[in-house]
């Protein structure tokens, strides 16, 4: 079985990966007010931040905050749509390779952290990452 100090890195690793997600997001479900993908990001916003929530919480139960979950403010750094020279589409297609990413990760860490309860969480966040990615047509 994997010891709480192994679980609590690999769910603070993904917890700040979510927290980036969740800014990027934003910027994008903010920039799409014409695309038809617009109340897909908005959903995808809630999830994140119901995720990120998650995290926290699990994460805490492991011997109180890390010092290295990164504050949620902290996170909002860089611009998507400026990455995408303005174009949305585009940024929608950074924002699916990044939330691949995450869920390819979290199921690494879950594969690092096997006997852990904590496993079922990162798998269904890749999982629900990975659903959003479809319905966002950015495979």
């Amino acid at each position: 079985m994997a010891d709480e100090r192994e679980v609590d890195v690999q769910l603070v690793a993904v917890l700040n990966e979510v927290l980036d997600a969740v800014y990027q997001a934003k910027q994008a479900a903010w920039s799409a007010t014409t695309s038809p993908v617009r109340e897909d990001l908005r959903e995808l916003v809630t999830f994140l931040i119901d995720q990120s929530g998650r995290f926290m919480v699990a994460e805490e139960r492991l011997g109180g905050r890390s010092p290295d979950v990164s504050s949620p403010s902290s996170h909002q750094r860089g611009n998507i749509i400026a990455e995408a020279h303005g174009d949305h589409r585009e940024a929608v297609t950074l924002l699916a390779h990044r939330l691949t990413a995450i869920a390819d990760d979290a199921r690494a860490r879950a594969a690092a952290i096997p006997q852990a309860a904590e496993t079922s969480m990162l798998s269904e966040l890749a999982d629900g990452l990975e659903a959003r990615v479809r319905g966002l047509g950015a495979e």
